[in-house]
């Protein structure tokens, strides 16, 4: 408040009327907080601002990694079209490592049109996406995404989440939220659905693995995510008329191939069980994309992103499922 007390100090002479006018201007002015950035909130306890003299910037503690996913998928039962865009901040000792991979899967068909690494000043908000390149955002009200797009050439590419349909939270902050979207290319609209996961871990190890989104009729969606990168996975389901969840899932890689660029097995059919209530079922691969990001030794990571297909039993019944997977080893 000392910059208002010396305005206030210096229009001590001007006139009353100007002084009614001015004074509620400037109150609300001096009083007026900075918005909270509400799209990617810091996990609890987390330092945010900065503090003493030196303006020093803390920010989360070396080796952190903050996780973002946006998958659109299209729902229509007659094709199918993804756009998963995957964002990677770990946190250095000398900056934040970024990381940017974007995917798009028509009809069987995949190709990753988006691979950046850099690295970046450190920043009181490092869970922050940066874009960078062709890659661009767009952010509304309280810093929400409304677009994420790329544009490249006569390339025009884009996945516009819309309102929020489901929002689940994990124990550890992460939080998943699905929402209706668009997906434009070249000028053409599809309606499906969009899933954003927010994830942050402190060591390599608890990174969470593999996430599944997964839709059926009767407005039937599941989402599956290994939350702990431990093999410990969680899932949320909904309908039209229930909701459901639940704390411990058991996911068996009934099948796997040799992927050669990364001396790994990989997997393509999946099987899953859980108790209260009852679930299980089978997916497996229809089509996927491979990839090796920079990694030494005798085994390199893998990043996978799949079109899967196959079935879930419930209490009300058997559902034939359709969707994503994304898939990760270290």
């Amino acid at each position: 408040m000392k910059t208002l007390h010396n305005v206030m100090y210096s229009i001590h002479f001007w006139s009353p009327r100007l002084l009614s006018v001015l004074l509620p201007m400037l109150m609300a002015a001096g009083c007026r907080q900075e918005p909270e950035d509400r799209d990617l909130p810091p996990l609890p306890g987390e330092p945010t601002a900065t503090t003493g003299d030196t303006g020093a910037v803390p920010g989360a503690a070396v080796g952190t990694t903050y996780r973002r996913t946006v998958i659109f998928m299209e729902t229509s039962p007659d094709s199918s079209m993804f756009v998963p865009w995957d964002f990677v901040n770990r946190v250095e000792a000398d900056g934040i490592r970024r990381s940017t991979r974007g995917w798009l899967g028509r009809a069987g068909e995949w190709r990753m049109f988006v691979q950046e690494d850099w690295t970046t000043e450190l920043t009181r908000a490092p869970w922050r996406i940066v874009p960078r390149g062709s890659a661009r955002l767009v952010v509304g009200l309280d810093d929400a995404i409304t677009e994420i797009y790329f544009r490249e050439g006569l390339r025009d590419l884009s996945v516009r989440p819309g309102e929020v349909v489901a929002e689940w939270n994990g124990q550890r902050g992460e939080t998943f939220r699905l929402r209706a979207g668009t997906a434009v290319l070249a000028g053409v609209e599809t309606q499906g659905l969009v899933l954003d996961a927010f994830t942050a871990r402190t060591t390599a190890g608890d990174e969470f693995t593999e996430l599944a989104l997964l839709t059926g009729d009767d407005g039937f969606q599941l989402v599956v995510a290994d939350v702990e990168g431990t093999g410990l996975y969680r899932a949320w389901a909904r309908t039209d008329t229930e909701s459901y969840s639940w704390s411990e899932v058991e996911v068996v890689w009934q099948e796997t191939r040799t992927f050669e660029r990364a001396r790994r097995d990989v997997p393509v059919l999946w099987r899953i069980d859980a108790a209260e209530p009852d679930l299980s079922g089978e997916f497996e691969a229809v089509s996927s994309h491979l990839h090796t990001p920079p990694g030494t030794g005798a085994l390199l990571p893998v990043f996978g992103v799949y079109e899967v297909r196959g079935h879930v039993d419930l209490e009300t019944g058997r559902i034939d499922v359709a969707g994503f997977l994304r898939h990760f080893q270290r």
